[in-house]
């Protein structure tokens, strides 16, 4: 058996066009599909009775990276997991620009974060990276690499 690649990241989200727009005006991702999702087959995968859900799938425009975003139409409460909470905690996406990035998170959806330069013992060359939240709470790391003296504006 042998690892083809890397298909989508699943981001289960409470208003479906609240996270398109977080997910397309920071990473200029486009939707690909849009449908929702129902039937024995959805309530197989996911373990739920009645389960129905509204799927997008947001693609960067060259196809490499898919974001798979999931509405449910029932769902039941759960708090925002911490970064060190046990289990798949955060998907990093790398930018070619994260002074850029964090602008338009500060201006667009009123988070302000601040960038750190990772110690060039740990990556040579120079990673500059933050964590932010989208709009439900998952933690997405933000990555530029190849920054000597990262400038973030």
């Amino acid at each position: 058996m042998a690892l083809l690649g890397h298909d989508h990241v699943n981001v289960v989200v409470t208003d479906m066009e609240r996270s398109i727009r977080f997910y397309s005006a920071l990473f200029g991702l486009g939707i690909v599909m849009d449908r929702p999702l129902s039937g024995e087959w959805f309530e197989q995968v996911t373990g739920l009775e009645n389960a129905r859900a509204r799927c997008v799938i947001l693609a960067a425009p060259d196809g490499t990276c898919r974001i798979e975003l999931l509405q449910f139409k029932t769902r039941q409460p759960a708090e925002a997991p911490l970064p060190s909470t046990p289990g798949l905690r955060h998907l990093a996406l790398r930018v070619d620009d994260l002074g850029t990035c964090l602008e338009t998170l500060h201006r667009q959806f009123g988070q302000t974060v601040t960038a750190t330069q990772v110690p060039d013992h740990i990556i040579r060359g120079g990673k500059g990276m933050c964590y932010i939240r989208d709009p439900d709470g998952a933690i997405i790391e933000l990555c530029q690499y190849g920054l000597e003296q990262p400038e973030f504006r």
